[in-house]
């Protein structure tokens, strides 16, 4: 909140001030911090006017629970990043705070916002590239809404769960959509596989992208190089199955001569001896 906010009776704060406010009782001191229940995230995402009304959960993992969710009569997927219970490496080093000062409970709020707004622009970005991702529609707070990729309200499979008929060509749309991805958006995936890929229309879809990492001038190339390859690998070992086999540090020298920021062109150069990369 600004300053100017701050002292102004009429002023609300933003989301994530306003869920700490409600946590503490609008109070200074402690806040305690609690699983969130099914109700009020479908109370929390009505009242942002992100949906219309939240249908069930569909899947948790480790960061965020997915809900079906409806606009009006179409649906649409809420992701709602759990505020107490995130394992993210940004809060790790601060440990799970169940209760908390009024400036760790606003740390920890604003962390899993962060998390959010960095899964919607990435989405916004590879969208606008020409990416099959689900569309971002909005987000407030920890909440996230995108286009539901499926039929009706029954979602698209995981790539793992279907039989491909022709798996030579899906496998160069996915590496032809990773090289967008990489080149023009700046972006690796940092965890694709055949669970991160939904299978829709005869097409591939990306989806679960904030673990993403950018790639610019002040980007770590090495690690940047050790993603892609580890992203190369799982997409490979998905494919073996269907007896296809591809070099994957030919896969990723295409990635990586499209591009890799001027500063950092001699990056290999600089590597110490002896450091092994996956």
């Amino acid at each position: 909140m600004s300053r100017v906010d701050k002292f102004n009776p009429l002023a609300k704060g933003t989301a994530i001030d306003q869920k700490r406010d409600a946590l503490r009782g609008c109070t200074s001191g402690k806040a305690l911090m609690q699983e969130p229940k099914y109700a009020a995230i479908r109370k929390d995402a009505i009242s942002y006017g992100l949906v219309t009304d939240v249908v069930c959960p569909m899947s948790a993992g480790k960061e965020a629970t997915i809900f079906l969710a409806k606009w009006n009569s179409h649906p649409i997927i809420l992701k709602a990043y759990r505020i107490w219970a995130t394992p993210h490496k940004l809060s790790m080093g601060k440990g799970h705070i169940r209760e908390a000062s009024g400036k760790k409970t606003r740390f920890i709020l604003g962390l899993i916002e962060d998390i959010a707004v960095k899964e919607y622009d990435i989405l916004q970005s590879c969208f606008k590239a020409g990416i099959q991702v689900p569309t971002p529609i909005g987000r407030v707070a920890n909440y996230l809404t995108m286009r539901f990729i499926g039929d009706n309200e029954t979602p698209a499979p995981q790539l793992r769960e279907v039989q491909l008929d022709d798996p030579e060509s899906v496998m160069n749309q996915i590496f032809d959509q990773y090289l967008i991805m990489y080149r023009d958006v700046h972006y690796v995936h940092g965890d694709l596989s055949a669970f991160n890929i939904l299978w829709w229309k005869d097409l591939p879809w990306f989806i679960d992208v904030p673990q993403g990492e950018p790639v610019g001038v002040h980007s770590d190339m090495n690690r940047i190089e050790l993603l892609l390859r580890r992203d190369i690998l799982n997409v490979l070992n998905y494919f073996e199955s269907y007896g296809i086999e591809r070099d994957p540090e030919q896969i990723l020298d295409v990635l990586l001569k499209a591009y890799i920021p001027d500063n950092l062109r001699n990056y290999r150069e600089l590597r110490k001896e002896g450091l092994d990369l996956l």
